[in-house]
């Protein structure tokens, strides 16, 4: 039995995760880590993540929250440093909303053999946690970020 529901939810819009939006500052470990949300805006939502190890980036990510049909996705591209991509230029990973209570978002990740899940809660007004996990395993130190909004 699955933690979260594993169809996509329809009826929803990119606008009711808008409390994504902010600058937000957090640590991995020891390492600093920001998200920045831009406010909606044709319809997404678009963000830019940094993780920075011992003074230095150790990745980027571009993301969006798009309307696709009757679906929201939220869609990651990787970058290392110098913009170097990760993934093929067409390609990135995606992950399906199957699950939004509140200013709690989950997301699955499509086409991918013991896929993940990320899940995006807001606590309280300047608290953002997000995660990445797999069906029956724990939530890895490398897999939790806890924000605060600047």
């Amino acid at each position: 039995m699955s933690k979260f529901p594993t169809i996509g939810l329809s009826g929803v819009s990119p606008a009711e995760l808008s409390w994504l939006s902010g600058n937000w500052l957090g640590q991995n470990g020891q390492d600093p880590v920001e998200e920045h949300w831009s406010p909606l805006r044709g319809n997404t939502l678009m963000g830019m993540f940094r993780w920075v190890k011992d003074g230095k980036v150790r990745f980027y990510e571009l993301l969006a929250v798009e309307q696709d049909g009757a679906f929201v996705f939220l869609r990651i591209k990787h970058f290392h440093p110098g913009l170097v991509g990760w993934e093929e230029k067409d390609r990135a990973h995606e992950f399906v909303l199957v699950q939004l209570k509140g200013q709690e978002a989950v997301f699955l990740e499509l086409d991918k053999p013991n896929a993940r899940w990320t899940v995006y809660r807001l606590e309280g007004r300047d608290r953002l946690v997000s995660y990445f996990t797999r069906e029956n395993e724990p939530v890895t130190d490398t897999g939790m970020f806890e924000y605060t909004r600047q």
